[in-house]
């Protein structure tokens, strides 16, 4: 009898311990799969934040070529005008100047409203606006793998870490340009 009971005894002391081992193993599998999904998550973003970046790209270009456009034109027909010295040809380069210059300013007010102004405002409030939703995932990733990272360097987790491989996750911090 005396032995059955050592025997039981035994057995439900080898079940405890394999199932304290099974739900560390579990736990921290679970934890590094929230990790994971919670970056996914933020990979959603950063993907469309990317996206953003061609057509950011194209308006800038426009914009720049437009302002480089007229810039040039608008100093050359300056630089045309200084440089006359008889009256004909003043009045000649003023009766071309003023129509240019009227049509410059007029492309200066709405060419780059309609290419830089609400184009780039848009893009600009939606990828702020992705910042921001990165900005929360981000926390909330941070600190399921801090939790992850904590709960692999624990003791009896440490040996999991060692016999299964579990690597430390590194947090995802912002970067510095966008902070300046």
């Amino acid at each position: 009898m005396e032995w059955l009971i050592f025997i039981i005894f035994i057995l439900a002391l080898v079940y405890f311990l394999i199932r304290q081992l099974v739900m560390i193993y579990n736990n921290m599998v679970m934890l590094k799969n929230n990790c994971y999904k919670a970056f996914a998550n933020i990979d959603v973003l950063l993907k469309k934040q990317v996206d953003l970046f061609p057509m950011l790209i194209a308006i800038t270009q426009k914009a720049m070529d437009h302002e480089k456009t007229l810039f040039k034109k608008l100093a050359e027909n300056r630089d045309l005008y200084l440089c006359a010295e008889v009256l004909d040809q003043k009045v000649d380069l003023a009766n071309q100047l003023l129509p240019q210059i009227k049509k410059s300013l007029i492309i200066a007010e709405k060419y780059p409203e309609l290419i830089s102004g609400k184009n780039l405002r848009l893009l600009q409030t939606q990828a702020k606006e992705l910042e921001e939703c990165i900005a929360d995932r981000r926390e909330f990733f941070n600190q399921s793998v801090t939790l992850y990272n904590t709960e692999i360097h624990i003791f009896p987790n440490v040996l999991f870490k060692l016999i299964f491989n579990f690597k430390d996750i590194p947090l995802f911090y912002p970067s510095k340009e966008a902070t300046l």
